[in-house]
């Protein structure tokens, strides 16, 4: 037999494998970004932040339009 040709053959048996391999690594990660996508719009933090953020605002707004007291 000629060994260009056995080569040929495993080289391609490898190749099939290391394509298996990332095919399945890279499926394998998109899998996790869907799955971390879904938790983090689950997530309460958004809502709260927000919340916060307009409990700040409203605080701030409140002081600026508070009228300065000469007394304190």
């Amino acid at each position: 037999m000629n060994s260009q040709y056995i080569r040929h053959e495993v080289r391609g048996c490898e190749t099939s494998d290391l394509r298996n391999f990332w095919e399945k690594a890279i499926a394998q990660q998109t899998q996790y970004l869907q799955t971390e996508k879904e938790r983090q719009r689950r997530s309460a933090l958004k809502k709260l932040r927000n919340e916060w953020m307009e409990r700040l605002e409203k605080r701030i707004k409140m002081l600026r339009t508070q009228p300065e007291d000469p007394s304190s």
